[in-house]
Order: structure tokens, then sequence, then C-alpha cells
């Protein structure tokens, strides 16, 4: 219900957009179809079962950045869009984050980790690493960016992991999908936390492809060939902001398993 709400609550009621909110994975997040990919991390990704039973799909995305992808487009938007909760966290596993010198002790990671992983303990945040599922709540919801993910193969696993179920959701779509991204607001972090933060370029258009890799590409270009409105005017804008993290790994990825071709043609209308 939460999802439902939420969906209103920014305007997407049925009155509004002449259309239904669908919880493709169900209410509880308990319907989903095993799909199988045989690839280097999962041999079976759990997709949502309206989503698998869907003839065609039309993907909107949001082009912004991501402190653990690098970038959010298409391609992250199939992966975590379309997968059931487990999925979601099967995609995150690998990673576990770490309260670092500039936490606060202010609480607020506390109330959003979903497995109650986290307590604060003499003024510093404390996370339970068995109990912690690497969802990445915590880091973005921190306040001070006190809490980080420990970088590494970790965050190149989390960026392969997304891009097979990435290619999971879209497995019985072949040429039934049609994606576009709106490079417009783009902001540094995920639209997963809860405020908005400046834009780091100015907004660009809406760009559409039958390839989801080949659309992110392109607008990953644009967005470094653009003017910076924070001062990053390095040939990696999002890498500027996120050291630690290549996002040309999903794109690499993504064209070596098949999802699509990093190679694209620039149509102006």
């Amino acid at each position: 219900m939460d999802h439902i709400v939420t969906a209103i609550e920014n305007g997407f009621a049925y009155a509004v957009v002449n259309a239904p909110i669908i919880i493709a994975d169900g209410l509880f997040s308990k319907n989903y179809v095993e799909v199988e990919i045989n690839k280097k991390h999962f041999k079976s990704v759990k997709i949502a079962s309206d989503i698998y039973n869907a003839d065609c799909m039309i993907v909107l995305s949001h082009f912004k950045g991501h402190e653990m992808a690098g970038f959010g487009g298409a391609i992250k938007n199939l992966a975590m869009g379309c997968a059931s909760a487990a999925g979601k966290q099967m995609q995150h596993s690998t990673i576990k984050p770490k309260p670092g010198k500039k936490c606060v002790g202010c609480g607020i990671c506390t109330k959003w980790c979903p497995k109650e992983a986290i307590a604060i303990v003499d003024g510093k945040a404390h996370i339970d690493e068995e109990k912690c599922i690497g969802c990445g709540e915590c880091i973005s919801v921190c306040l001070h960016r006190a809490i980080n993910p420990q970088w590494g193969t970790d965050i190149n696993d989390f960026m392969e992991r997304m891009v097979e179920y990435a290619y999971g959701a879209v497995k019985n779509k072949e040429g039934k999908v049609g994606y576009m991204n709106f490079i417009m607001n783009v902001t540094p972090l995920c639209d997963c936390t809860p405020w908005s933060d400046a834009a780091i370029v100015p907004d660009i258009g809406i760009l559409a492809s039958l390839d989801p890799v080949a659309l992110d590409q392109a607008c990953y270009d644009l967005v470094n060939e653009a003017v910076s409105l924070r001062g990053h005017n390095e040939k990696d804008k999002f890498r500027a902001i996120h050291e630690e993290v290549d996002p040309t790994i999903q794109l690499r990825y993504a064209e070596e398993i098949g999802l699509g071709s990093r190679e694209y043609e620039l149509i102006k209308i």
C-alpha cells in the first residue's frame, strides 16, 4: 500500500493520469517469476509477475547521478523497477556499508533501515553485518555522507548484478520494449533520496530508443559534453561527484551480455 499512496501523493492518481496504478509484484512483493538467464552472478532473476506477463512495455526513466552506479538511466530502471523486493536485495547484497568518522549519531539511518540492523552506540551509528542486507538505504539518507559502501570489487559486482536483472526483465520481450530517458533536472543522487539536490548540468531534453544500452550511452555522453552547473568540468561529470565509481562498468557489461549496443546515431527532432 505504501507504493500506491506514494504514487497518488505524487500526482499519479487515476483521476489525473487516466490509468490505474499496478504494483507489479503484488502488495507484499510475493508475486514474481524466476527468469532463467545463466549469467556470471545469477542463474535466474526474480522479475515481477505482471511485468513478466505483459506483452510489451514502455520504460520511462529519469537520467541522473547515482551513488552506487555512477548514473541511473534505462538499465537501472529496468533492473530495480522490474525486480521483486527480494530481487532488489540480491542486486545490492554485495554492498555492506560502514559508518565513518563524519557520523554525528543523528539516527536518521536507523529509521530507514528495513532490517533494523543499525543502532546508535556511544553516539555513533553501528551496523550489524549479520542483519544488514546491503540495500544501501542508509547511504542515501545520511545527511552528513558518513556512511559509505566498501568500495572495490563489491561496487563492480553491484553494477553487474544490476545489469543482469535488466537483461532478465526484458528477456521475453525482444523487439517489444521502447525506452525514453528524461535528461532533465540531472541530480547527483538517486531519486530514492528524500530530498532533491541541485542539478549538475542544464536540462538537455528527452531521448528515445529501442536499445537501453545505446540510450544510456547517448545520455551519458550528452551530460559529459554539457556545461557543468556545479564546477565539475572534468571529462566524466558523474565520476567527479562519485569518485570511487566507474559509471561505464554497467554500459560495458550490458553490451557484453547482449542487452544492447553502446553504438548509436543521435537523430535530433
